[in-house]
């Protein structure tokens, strides 16, 4: 299992995706969204953090082997198991699929 830091701001609900995915897959994710480890519009752009993400984006993920990732889609797929991914290419594209539905036609409008 994945183990890391999420960086985040408070009441980030993108970042609810990745923390409910890491909760199913058993990954042991620490969130750091308020002072005094995270200040947004300041650590997210500090020289070590923009070293570790470049666009300066957040959520972001470092996982204890120093790798990072930016995107929420991308670090709930970082942080999931199989199970979540889709075991094979169609249950994988199926995963893709619904995430991105997800993205274009339900988040905008429950997000008015």
């Amino acid at each position: 299992m994945e183990a890391g830091t999420l960086y985040i701001y408070p009441e980030n609900w993108t970042a609810f995706k990745a923390l409910i995915a890491a909760e199913y897959s058993g990954a042991q994710v620490c969130m750091l969204s308020t002072p005094p480890h995270y200040y947004f519009g300041q650590t997210d752009h500090t020289p070590e953090f923009l070293r570790k993400f470049s666009a300066a984006k957040v959520p972001a993920f470092e996982d204890d082997n120093g790798f990072c990732v930016f995107e929420s889609n991308a670090i709930d797929y970082y942080v999931s198991k199989e199970d979540l991914q889709g075991s094979t290419p169609e249950a994988a594209a199926q995963v893709v699929q619904w995430v991105s539905f997800a993205d274009s036609d339900i988040v905008p409008p429950v997000s008015t």
